[in-house]
């Protein structure tokens, strides 16, 4: 019993100092990341890279559109699935059935059933 209150009572001991040395670590790194980000110097990067990235989104548009009906184009297999075509929603696209005509599968007939019950002795 007595050591099992003396592990408690280290493990709540260590509990709180953890706590302590881990909430003004915490707020050390809060205070650099803050610092940081405030700093002119990251500012003016960011400023850049979000002026880069409004002049390139229309090319970046532009490019990836082109690919992906170049990808359509490439698709022309009647087992795929429906990919709207110019002028087409994806709603209308999902609900149409494409004309697909699959051969009738043939059915065995039934083997004979004259000889039922009939044993052949």
């Amino acid at each position: 019993m007595q050591k099992a209150l003396i592990f408690i009572a280290g493990a709540a001991a260590g509990f709180i100092v953890g706590t302590r040395s881990g909430r003004q670590t915490y707020e050390k790194m809060r205070q650099q990341s803050h610092d940081l980000w405030h700093n002119p110097a990251v500012q003016e990067k960011v400023s850049e890279a979000t002026e880069t990235v409004k002049e390139k989104a229309p090319q970046v548009q532009q490019k990836v559109s082109d690919l992906a009906k170049k990808a359509v184009h490439q698709n022309t297999d009647a087992s795929a699935p429906n990919i709207p075509t110019a002028g087409e929603s994806l709603h209308e696209a999902a609900t149409t059935t494409p004309a697909v005509e699959s051969p009738t599968p043939e059915i065995p007939s039934p083997p004979d059933d004259s000889s039922k019950g009939q044993s052949s002795l």
